[in-house]
């Protein structure tokens, strides 16, 4: 799923094993699981990310953003 939006905030539910593709992330950008398991892989970061619920993630580096869900997962994104 390629996701391209200009709204401050979209909440997503992603199923197991379903990626989301965020192209050209912004600095300001948060990932916020709700609900569920995410593994999340930015380009320029050599580590990945396990973002459980209740977690909040900030990619720092790079312009691309993978994000997996490990189980069925909701999700929010938003600028900070």
């Amino acid at each position: 799923m390629n996701l391209i939006t200009r709204t401050p905030r979209i909440e997503l539910l992603l199923r197991r094993n379903q990626l989301l593709n965020l192209e050209n992330a912004q600095p300001r950008m948060a990932i916020e699981c709700k609900d569920g398991v995410l593994w999340v892989t930015v380009s320029g970061d050599n580590r990945d990310h396990m973002i459980f619920a209740g977690q909040r993630f900030n990619p720092v580096k790079g312009n691309k953003v993978i994000v997996q869900a490990l189980k069925d997962s909701n999700l929010d994104i938003e600028e900070n």
